[in-house]
């Protein structure tokens, strides 16, 4: 059993802003049993805006219709998460979590009522609240098949009460299953398989719906020189559906975009040179402190 824990008092403090913020830290490890393990943790950590995002400047895209709009009034965002991880068997690992993110900063689209455009701006919601649970199982079947999955449902609230002129109060379920497979055809020559993809069900982001979406990565392995050079061929988002089209369609706004996903080829080779020696270094002479 083991505990470290610790705790630091910020304030933050400008001409728009003097606030103080706690940041508590701290892990809990238990081990009941060999390759069992059980870790409670806190965290807590503060984002910082990108520098463009916060000027005070208007920059204009498709033909005057869309402008991006800095907002010199963001704030850094403040995360906790508390989360409990389970490892079984030193294979099989178990999580939960729930996190709370005060100010998160999140660019959103907003149609203006007053005028035919599209303004794009980073605004700091009230807060995102996120609880999940995600279950890691890797398993493998002889030295031909070496496979891991990651399961994870997550709910998600994010809440902004000064939104333009539509505050909005979202929740939403969703799901996400990822996968990686290394299929070894020949041990020699040494030729491996390796795919792997995504797949997540319908989510949102502030006024945004997300449709589901994944993606499926194929690669194929080839090593020689005695396991120093290695021929990669892949192929990325191999069914084109990597790419999603987020629609808004709440209160007054109706907003569909249209994205294309493109199929990606390429061929990579690496060469490890070995041999190197670390050069013995004299120890530090402590003589004059005795």
């Amino acid at each position: 059993l083991s505990l470290d824990a610790s705790l630091a008092a910020e304030q933050f403090h400008t001409t728009v802003w003097n606030e103080w913020s706690l940041y508590p830290t701290f892990n809990i490890n238990y081990a009941p049993a060999p390759g069992n393990v059980w870790q409670l943790s806190l965290s807590s950590d503060k984002s910082y805006p990108d520098y463009w995002a916060t000027q005070d400047a208007v920059s204009y895209m498709g033909g005057g219709y869309s402008e991006i709009h800095g907002n010199p009034y963001l704030k850094p965002e403040i995360n906790y998460q508390l989360q409990l991880t389970y490892v079984l068997n030193s294979k099989y690992m178990f999580n939960a979590w729930y996190s709370h993110t005060k100010d998160n900063a999140t660019q959103t689209l907003y149609q203006s009522p007053e005028r035919l455009v599209e303004i794009y701006k980073y605004f700091n919601f009230d807060f995102e609240q996120q609880a999940g649970a995600q279950a890691v199982v890797p398993f493998a079947i002889g030295r031909w098949l070496k496979s891991r999955f990651t399961l994870t449902g997550v709910y998600d609230r994010q809440k902004d009460s000064d939104f333009w002129d539509i505050p909005f109060d979202r929740k939403a379920y969703y799901a996400m299953l990822s996968m990686n497979h290394t299929v070894t055809l020949f041990s020699h020559p040494d030729i491996k398989l390796i795919v792997s993809g995504m797949i997540r069900s319908k989510a949102i982001q502030g006024i945004y719906d997300l449709p589901a979406s994944g993606n499926l990565d194929i690669a194929l392995r080839y090593g020689f020189a005695n396991g120093k050079a290695l021929l990669t061929l892949r192929c990325n988002d191999l069914l084109e559906t990597g790419q999603i089209s987020p629609r808004i369609y709440y209160a007054m706004q109706n907003v569909t975009n249209h994205y294309s996903a493109f199929r990606e080829f390429g061929v990579s080779l690496t060469y490890k040179f070995g041999g190197y020696k670390e050069k013995k270094r004299e120890g530090v002479d402590t003589s004059r402190f005795k």
